[in-house]
């Protein structure tokens, strides 16, 4: 604690200094950068920041400090700030293939799929040697929403060549399947990805849906259910569980899945049209 503090105070003094006081100086730089970090893990992000940008201010060449600033920048929701510190990075280090990633990432949390696609398919090209899986993950993503399904699978067999055991990249293979009406292939990949991590929301809740397309009601409740047990505040798994109970002709607990789930989302119109028609049956 008696290093943070001092070292909070070293940075006080420092960044009052103006721009005309500062040199190039790698190693002041390296110090702040490693101070931004720890701040950053300490989640006092406004600290980080100011750390970031004077590691930036004696070294405004290093690519990879720009990355960091990106990704906490991007963790608080700042996507602008974010997106300009990933394109300062690929100017000064035109092969950083995270930071072609992330820039993805911002593209893609802002709603622009197409030049996210641009940037992940960039940044698997850029070093063969690399392990691209969280790119080619991320293409198989933008696949899936486009329901172009054998792309989707395509890309995520290509993640898991490179990570096997990726539980989120199987779940994400799994779901594709059942979405194209191979539910052998989905089944047994989910419960694959459920060998990786039995305590993975998504599997269960996507073998819920797969069950229930089966007509497995009943294993399909309890998958949905296993879901809440681990995330309880998933909604959507409420509603699926709701209409799972009414196919099974259980009203009563159809009714106490729906009203928990507009207790977490009150103004959810799809959920409450649900809960007054089983009301009314």
């Amino acid at each position: 604690m008696g290093r943070l503090f001092f070292s909070v105070l070293l940075s006080s003094l420092l960044f009052s200094c103006t721009s005309q006081d500062i040199k190039i100086d790698t190693k002041q730089s390296q110090s702040h950068y490693k101070l931004g970090l720890e701040f950053a893990q300490l989640s006092l992000f406004k600290n980080a920041l100011e750390e970031f940008n004077l590691a930036i201010k004696f070294n405004p060449e290093d690519a990879k400090i720009y990355r960091k600033k990106g990704i906490l920048l991007f963790g608080i929701k700042n996507y602008e700030e974010a997106k300009n510190n990933f394109q300062k990075t690929i100017e000064l280090d035109a092969k950083d293939v995270q930071a072609h990633i992330n820039l993805g990432m911002v593209h893609y949390t802002l709603g622009n799929k197409t030049e996210a696609l641009k940037n992940w398919e960039h940044a698997i090209g850029l070093n063969p040697d690399d392990n691209d899986s969280k790119a080619l993950n991320n293409i198989g993503n933008i696949y899936k929403t486009k329901n172009d399904l054998p792309k989707a699978i395509e890309y995520y067999q290509k993640a898991i060549a490179y990570e096997p055991t990726n539980s989120n990249y199987l779940n994400n293979l799994g779901d594709s399947y059942r979405l194209k009406g191979d539910l052998d292939k989905a089944k047994e990949t989910l419960l694959r990805s459920l060998e990786v991590d039995t305590n993975g929301m998504l599997t269960h809740f996507n073998l819920g849906v797969l069950y229930r397309t089966e007509g497995k009601f009943n294993k399909a409740i309890d998958s949905f259910q296993k879901s809440l047990k681990i995330n309880p505040f998933y909604t959507e798994a409420y509603y699926q569980l709701a209409t799972t109970h009414l196919k099974t002709n259980n009203k009563e607990s159809a009714r106490q899945s729906l009203k928990k789930g507009l207790q977490a989302e009150p103004n959810n119109l799809r959920f409450q049209e649900l809960y007054n028609k089983v009301l009314a049956s």
